[in-house]
């Protein structure tokens, strides 16, 4: 069993206007009982916080999303039916924390649970080290802001292309902090399932 999975390369042309999926973005809480493939993982993953600008020996490497202090404090998990893996975005590849479906844990609301994607939004409050972060409230507040970001940027690739999405608040944390086996610098800020649209 490889701990590593290569992702292929985001599909960046897809056809679809950007105030259309502005237009289209909803949360919708019902999905096909189907898995992702990894093309559409890849793509989503990409859109979430991948890297638009690679790094050099004069500047840090870009994402897709803005952070405070261009910090990158959030790291994104997905959870699908065969484990948990961590996005590594440089590579545009995935790690593999946990060979077990913890799902179940996404979300308190039972309906979340069948989601064939899980999305886990961790900050971690290292990485906030300039002056405006001393306070912990300060790191939650930046990370629930780069967060949103992020899950905006999955909310307008999932209307366009017919997938549905929910973000959760509903989250029991310490749990879920525990079954990741995150440490104390990292915090789980929100999650967010992903599931092939009933509507197409």
């Amino acid at each position: 069993m490889t701990n590593f999975i290569k992702l292929p390369e985001p599909q960046k042309d897809l056809d679809f206007p950007l105030m259309k999926a502005i237009e289209k973005r909803r949360t919708k809480r019902k999905w096909k009982d189907s898995n992702l493939s990894e093309q559409e993982i890849s793509n989503l993953l990409w859109a979430a916080c991948g890297v638009t600008h690679k790094e050099t020996k004069k500047s840090k490497s870009r994402r897709s999303v803005p952070s405070a202090c261009n910090s990158q404090e959030i790291k994104v998990y997905i959870a699908l039916s065969n484990g948990v893996y961590l996005y590594d975005e440089k590579n545009h590849q995935l790690i593999k924390i946990l060979a077990k479906d913890i799902r179940e844990y996404i979300g308190t609301q039972k309906m979340m649970r069948s989601a064939p994607v899980g999305l886990i939004y961790v900050s971690d409050y290292s990485k906030l080290k300039a002056f405006q972060f001393k306070k912990d409230e300060n790191k939650w507040f930046t990370s629930a802001t780069d967060t949103g970001f992020i899950s905006q940027n999955v909310y307008l690739y999932c209307a366009a292309t017919d997938l549905s999405t929910v973000i959760l608040g509903l989250v029991d944390r310490d749990k879920l902090h525990k079954t990741l086996e995150l440490n104390e610098n990292e915090k789980i800020v929100y999650t967010q399932v992903v599931g092939k649209s009933l509507d197409n």
